[in-house]
C-alpha cells in the first residue's frame, strides 16, 4: 500500500472513547474567487461528558465574487455506525466517500446544498512534514499528517443547484486524530503566487492550552523556485511569530541566519464562516474560516549574520485558505453550533445564542 494510503488509515479501533478523527480537503480555484472545503469526521465523547458517538460530514463553498452567496457552510450528522473504513485505504460516511485520488459526497441543510465529485492527483507521492523534526514522536493531544500536498483537483461541485466545473484547482488533503483539541490554532495555506509559480507557503501557530507557561509554536514553511526555506525546523521555528492584528487578518515573520521573511494574509469578512468543534470532554473551540484569502510576502537576505537585511523579492497570492481557532467567537462571523447543521443568525454563535464556554479539559 502506498505511503499516502497508509497515512489515511483510520486510527479509531471502534472502541476508543474520548477520541476524534478528521480527514479534510482544501480545493482552491486557480482564479482565486472560489474555493471548497470538505471534511469527513469521527467523534466519540469521553466517559461522563454526555452525547453519543457520531460521524459527521462538513462542507463549505466560498465565492468572493458573489454578493448574495459569498460563503455557504453545512453539516450532516450521522451515527458512528455510518462510518466505514474501506479496503482501498479510504473512508465512507453514509453516502460520502474519500478514497485514494477521489472524493464524492453531499450535504444539505437550512435550504442549502453542496455536492461534490472530485479527482485529485500529482503533488507529493506521500506525506510531507511541515512541523519540527521529531514532533510526530511526541505524546501530543492531537496528531496531523499532511497526506497529500500540492495536488490538483478536477471534477464538479454543485452549490444550491449551480454546477461548477473544477479544473486545475490546487489543494491538499490532511488527516488528524487525537484525544484533546488544541485551544488555539491559526493556519494559512497558499499554493499559488503570481511572481513564482513554484512558490508554496504554509503558516501555522498553535497553543495547546491558553494558560500561562504554554508557549505558542509557529512553524512556517516556504518553498520557492530556488529553494526550500525550512523555518518550521529547529532552531528557526523559535524565531518565528504569527499574530492576528484584526478580525480575518494574519501577520507572520520568520528568519534564519541569512534569510528572513515577513508577510500578511487577509480575507473579505463576508467570506468567513464558523464552526463549533467539540472536545471529547465537552468544551468547544470556535473556528472561523475563509478559503478565498489573499497574501503578500516580502523576502530579505544578508551575506552573513552581522550584515544588514536587504529586501530581495516580493510574492503575492489571491489563492489561499485561512483559519482561526480559539475560545471566543470572531466578531461578525456566523457559526454552526456543535449540534446544528447550518449557520445561525448573525448574533448567535453558540447553541443558545451565546459563545460556548471553553473549559480546561
Amino acid at each position: 500500500m502506498p505511503s499516502s494510503e497508509r497515512a489515511n488509515l483510520p486510527r479509531w479501533n471502534g472502541q476508543q472513547r474520548g477520541f476524534f478523527e478528521i480527514w479534510f480537503l482544501v480545493v482552491l480555484d486557480p482564479g482565486g474567487d472560489r474555493a471548497w472545503w470538505l471534511r469527513y469526521t469521527l467523534f466519540t465523547p469521553a466517559p461522563g461528558s454526555g452525547g453519543e458517538p457520531r460521524a459527521t460530514m462538513w462542507a463549505a463553498a466560498f465565492d468572493c465574487a458573489s454578493k448574495d452567496r459569498p460563503a455557504v457552510a453545512l453539516k450532516a450528522i450521522h451515527p458512528a455506525s455510518a462510518f466505514t473504513a474501506l479496503p482501498s485505504g479510504g473512508v465512507r460516511i453514509a453516502d460520502s466517500e474519500l478514497t485514494p485520488g477521489h472524493c464524492h459526497g453531499q450535504v444539505a441543510s437550512g435550504g442549502h446544498a453542496i455536492a461534490w465529485d472530485l479527482r485529485f492527483q500529482g503533488g507529493s507521492p506521500g506525506p510531507v512534514r511541515r512541523e519540527p523534526r521529531g514532533t510526530a514522536l511526541l505524546p501530543l493531544p492531537t496528531h496531523v499528517t499532511h497526506v497529500r500536498d500540492d495536488v490538483t483537483f478536477e471534477g464538479t461541485v454543485t452549490v444550491d443547484g449551480e454546477r461548477i466545473d473544477v479544473k486545475g484547482a490546487p489543494g491538499l488533503q490532511k488527516h488528524l486524530w487525537g484525544h484533546r483539541r488544541l485551544e488555539e490554532l491559526t493556519w494559512l495555506y497558499c499554493p499559488r503566487f503570481r511572481e513564482d509559480p513554484a512558490a508554496r507557503l504554509e503558516v501555522m501557530a498553535v497553543r495547546a492550552k491558553r494558560k500561562r507557561g504554554h508557549p505558542q509554536l509557529s512553524p512556517i514553511y516556504l518553498r520557492t523556485r530556488d529553494t526550500e526555506h525550512t523555518f518550521h525546523e529547529m532552531p528557526h521555528v523559535l524565531l518565528s511569530s504569527v499574530t492576528s492584528p484584526a478580525s480575518g487578518e494574519l501577520t507572520f515573520r520568520a528568519a534564519s541566519a541569512t534569510v528572513a521573511m515577513e508577510g500578511r494574509a487577509w480575507c473579505d469578512p463576508r467570506t468567513l464562516v464558523g464552526y463549533a468543534y467539540r472536545d471529547p470532554t465537552g468544551w468547544d473551540v470556535l473556528v472561523a474560516q475563509s478559503d478565498v484569502a489573499r497574501c503578500e510576502v516580502q523576502l530579505f537576505s544578508r551575506p552573513h549574520p552581522l550584515a544588514a537585511w536587504r529586501p530581495t523579492r516580493k510574492l503575492t497570492s489571491t489563492v489561499g485558505a485561512l483559519e482561526f481557532h480559539g475560545p471566543e467567537p470572531m466578531p461578525g462571523v456566523r457559526y454552526i453550533p456543535w449540534d446544528g447543521t447550518a449557520l445561525q443568525a448573525e448574533d448567535a454563535p453558540g447553541d443558545s445564542g451565546d459563545a460556548p464556554a471553553l473549559g480546561t479539559g
